[in-house]
């Protein structure tokens, strides 16, 4: 594609439950993540991409499982659960879709739930030059340099009495963390866009 160069390699957990919480702008995303981590991942995806003939069996093959957007997640979820007692890593992209200009979005509160609900720590992760390469309604990707970025771990803490403030506390960590990274990610490069805006320190 024109060169992966990773930063933060070294905050990966060797073992242990993990949530990769990564940013979401293109249909290489997936791809990417698989060729920066060394530990097996497994993808939660919306259901919709296991009905492509092809498509369906290539995600099935690399650890997706389907998640209702619209109706029942608790199939999903107990998926998701499940993994996590296993001790495996799991990836979510928190903004819920592609970006449609290749900027990070709100962080949807299910990465909060999901963290304190199985008490996995959270890391976060951004990809740049995905969106250059294959942004949505191209019909196929084309060669860029990419970068990937990883965070320090967010590690949720537990007690019933802090599980509403603590949910917050983890979205809001994990998009701070991912917009501190893609600004990092933007230094000294071409292109960057207007709306870009520096977070508030964690």
């Amino acid at each position: 594609m024109g060169g992966l160069e990773v930063w933060g390699r070294e905050n990966v957990p060797p073992q242990g439950p993990l949530i990769v919480a990564c940013s979401h702008a293109s249909h290489l995303d997936p791809m990417i993540l698989g060729a920066v981590f060394d530990r097996p991942l497994h993808f939660m995806a919306r259901r919709s991409l296991f009905s492509i003939p092809g498509f369906a069996w290539l995600i099935r093959q690399n650890q997706a499982f389907p998640l209702n957007r619209e109706g029942d997640s608790r199939e999903a979820l107990r998926a998701f659960g499940g993994l996590l007692d296993r001790n495996q890593a799991v990836v979510m992209f928190p903004e819920g879709t592609r970006s449609l200009d290749g900027v990070v979005g709100e962080m949807k509160p299910g990465i909060g739930m999901l963290a304190v609900k199985n008490l996995a720590p959270v890391l976060p992760v951004y990809i740049w030059g995905n969106f250059q390469s294959w942004p949505r309604g191209r019909r196929f990707p084309r060669r860029h340099r990419l970068k990937a970025r990883l965070g320090p771990v967010i590690v949720p803490r537990g007690g019933k009495e802090i599980r509403k403030e603590e949910q917050a506390r983890i979205t809001n960590s994990v998009g701070l963390v991912i917009r501190n990274l893609e600004l990092e990610a933007w230094q000294g490069e071409n292109g960057r866009p207007e709306r870009l805006a520096l977070p508030n320190s964690l």
